[in-house]
């Protein structure tokens, strides 16, 4: 299944309870603050749609697709990503 980067900034943090839950749907890891892994069995335009309605005009949001050229330092996402590497290609 692929693996997606999920970044946003939001303007109200503590305000997004269903923005939160909606990411936990999804297999994930919360990597660091806004920023989460998460495998899902869609495109990033799907993940960006289902997200959206959570979120306010002033909040930014992205998602992309994770291949097996990644890199990181100072996180704990390497081991995640390694046992998922199976989703690259």
């Amino acid at each position: 299944m692929p693996i997606f980067s999920v970044h946003y900034d939001l303007n109200l943090p503590d305000e997004y309870a269903a923005f939160y839950d909606a990411l936990e749907t999804y297999k994930h890891l919360h990597v660091m603050d806004g920023c989460w892994l998460i495998e899902a069995p869609c495109n990033a335009t799907d993940i960006r749609d289902q997200l959206r309605p959570h979120l306010t005009s002033q909040d930014a949001l992205l998602v992309t697709h994770v291949n097996e050229d990644w890199a990181g330092a100072g996180t704990q996402c390497g081991d995640w990503l390694n046992e998922n590497q199976r989703s690259f290609g």
